[in-house]
């Protein structure tokens, strides 16, 4: 009797042992749950993205409540809600090598005999040349909403636009000016066309730049085209030369020619300061001898003979027949050592 009792109360603290484990387990799972739910769905959005929550595949938010901004923010767990990261300020970069040959980047290397399509790139210019050209594209996301519900393989797409628009470029172009002279207005007409082509797509992708970086002949006709490149390089220095020499006498001349410029002006101004001396003094001659006086004749003869020889200088044997004056006589005069009489008159 005292068995079946000690046994129906160990029965009775089992299982009341048993429905307190079971209620601190459901404790311990509601309290995890609820911790899982509530705390494990913080997160932070950093400086340079945003993000968009999915709720079983559809976006949280309306307008532009569905982009989030940098700081914290909360979300359901998954699989209910999806948490997705867009880097709108990353500046991210990709090399394109659709159109260049891996045997370009091997030293040493024999050409093959001929071009591999699957095997080695390249572009064709307009002028019918083949040419290998590889490139670098920068770009960023401008637009998240139009990048989530557009874009699913971002490289792909980039290759493929940026490819699609070099070709176009490229074969608007001449080997010389692919090659040389045209490879940043080059450049930066195949970033136009792309851009236009990921705005007609909705990508809400930028292109921040697109690089050449190189652009050479197929190695079958590269020494070609050096021999070539070394030819115009002597060209252009034979007619540098040429310039620099035409620069040279030019500049001579303009020197030569403003010294004789300078001293003609300087002849003139001695001239002329000479004649209003000249003409001053037969003013003070006129206004004190009579006009038509033998006196002032006199002087006057002697004037005009100085002013004649001097001009006459350079001339050996020289006779100077005056005009006659007043009595209508012409006489040759002949005065040697002579002295100039007329200078003391005031």
């Amino acid at each position: 009797m005292t068995d079946s009792r000690d046994s129906q109360q160990a029965l009775e603290y089992f299982s009341r042992a048993l429905r307190l484990s079971f209620l601190f387990l459901k404790v311990l799972v509601g309290a995890l749950l609820l911790y899982y739910v509530v705390f494990s769905g913080f997160f932070t959005v950093k400086q340079d993205e945003v993000a968009v929550i999915l709720r079983w595949g559809r976006i949280v938010g309306v307008g532009e409540g569905r982009v989030l901004r940098p700081g914290f923010h909360w979300s359901f767990p998954e699989p209910i809600d999806k948490l997705i990261r867009i880097p709108i300020k990353r500046v991210k970069s990709l090399e394109l090598k659709e159109f260049w040959s891996p045997d370009l980047d091997k030293k040493n290397l024999s050409p093959p005999p001929f071009l591999v399509p699957y095997l080695h790139g390249y572009c064709v210019t307009g002028d019918s040349n083949l040419i290998h050209t590889r490139w670098h594209v920068e770009y960023r996301i401008t637009d998240p909403l139009l990048y989530l519900l557009s874009i699913e393989e971002e490289e792909s797409l980039i290759t493929g636009i940026v490819s699609n628009a070099i070709i176009e470029t490229i074969g608007s172009y001449s080997v010389d000016k692919a090659l040389r002279t045209h490879l940043e207005k080059i450049s930066q007409q195949v970033r136009r066309k792309a851009q236009r082509k990921f705005d007609a797509l909705g990508s809400g992708i930028s292109l921040v730049a697109v690089y050449l970086d190189r652009s050479v002949p197929p190695l079958q006709v590269a020494q070609a085209f050096n021999e070539v490149i070394r030819a115009e390089q002597i060209k252009s220095s034979r007619i540098n030369e040429a310039k620099s020499y035409r620069n040279r006498v030019i500049n001579t001349a303009k020197g030569e020619a403003s010294k004789i410029i300078a001293e003609a002006n300087t002849y003139k101004s001695e001239v002329v300061n000479e004649s209003r001396a000249d003409a001053e003094y037969i003013q003070k001659l006129t206004s004190r001898f009579k006009e038509g006086s033998k006196e002032l004749n006199t002087y006057l003869s002697y004037f005009y003979q100085e002013r004649i020889e001097a001009i006459l200088s350079n001339l050996e044997g020289k006779f100077i027949l005056q005009r006659p004056v007043s009595e209508g006589k012409n006489e040759l005069r002949i005065i040697l050592g002579k002295e100039k009489r007329w200078e003391g008159v005031k």
